[in-house]
């Protein structure tokens, strides 16, 4: 069957458009846009006017991309930002109104299961046999991470730091001040500490990462100028090259960063803290480098849906 499913996250909204037989997923087409739908969230607690009418937008034109593919089946989903939000309601009610779909607001357990579920699908070319694994999802305004194998999640925590969330907390000045990056390392590290030793000692194979954060370091490690999951899937980041990334980045302003090869414009304000954060995931549970999977959580929650929907059919 053909699928859609949209993906409203804090700092970016992404659509996939992809073939669905027998738990396979094909033809996959994904787009994004960088609506920075959850900047302000972690200060205000308020979704901003002006984002909600850029998202509103946004997913109204994924929406109507989806119909015209032939999508049986559009899925939509939020994650951190407005799952937060005191305002979050009137925002699920506007999408409604405009596109005749409704939101699934979904809690930080299940965007950890579908996040997890996506690498899962996509394990065969980042070389996953039956050893357990960590699956790293750093997004906008939370980072997922989980241990599991192929029998299923061993264990899944949902921590409040994010690239956008941590921006905004502690990021004032461009270029980054050397306070401010003692300060994003002492919150990432702080959230992390929490739970290294629960993640220690499920004695996962190897680290894989997800999301935007993971895949960016991937693609300015490995100078990749157009992004395609056939040559970002399955990339390794090693933690001397993340070191070296975050030196850099915290040396350049804005403007500077975007010159950098394999990064997004719209991402060069908030890639500094999605960095800090990855590398005190490495270090908190001492690992020395990371994986990519372009399987995510699109593909996960899709798979979810559509077997829940099976499911009840019977």
């Amino acid at each position: 069957m053909k699928v859609s499913c949209i993906d409203i996250g804090t700092n970016s909204i992404r659509l996939m458009n992809a073939i669905y037989e027998n738990g396979v997923f094909s033809d996959v087409q994904k787009h994004l846009s960088m609506t920075r739908l959850g900047k302000g969230v972690n200060e205000t607690r308020m979704l901003d006017e002006a984002r909600m009418e850029e998202s509103v937008q946004v997913i109204y034109e994924y929406c109507e991309m989806a119909k015209g593919w032939g999508s049986e089946e559009i899925l939509l989903m939020a994650t951190s930002a407005v799952r937060d939000a005191l305002n979050s309601v009137a925002f699920v009610k506007r999408i409604a109104d405009r596109t005749g779909f409704t939101i699934d607001v979904i809690s930080g357990d299940l965007e950890a299961e579908v996040g997890f579920r996506g690498v899962l699908l996509g394990a065969e070319q980042v070389a996953m046999n039956h050893e357990a694994i960590l699956v790293v999802d750093i997004g906008g305004g939370s980072t997922e991470l989980i241990v599991g194998d192929r029998l299923g999640i061993r264990y899944a925590v949902s921590l409040n730091i994010g690239a956008v969330r941590l921006t905004g907390a502690y990021v004032s000045h461009d270029p980054v001040l050397d306070m401010e990056t003692v300060a994003l390392k002492s919150a990432a590290m702080d959230e992390i500490s929490k739970v290294a030793a629960m993640l220690k000692g499920y004695s996962f194979q190897q680290v894989i990462g997800i999301g935007g954060t993971a895949t960016t370091y991937a693609t300015m490690v490995h100078g990749v100028d157009h992004y395609s999951r056939e040559r970002v899937h399955g990339l390794t980041v090693d933690m001397d090259a993340l070191e070296a990334f975050n030196a850099l980045l915290a040396s350049k302003t804005t403007e500077a960063r975007k010159k950098i090869i394999g990064l997004e414009a719209k991402r060069a304000d908030i890639i500094y803290a999605g960095g800090i954060i990855l590398e005190s995931v490495l270090k908190a549970l001492e690992r020395s480098r990371f994986s990519v999977s372009d399987y995510d959580n699109l593909e996960g929650y899709a798979a979810y849906k559509i077997e829940e929907k099976i499911g009840k059919n019977r």
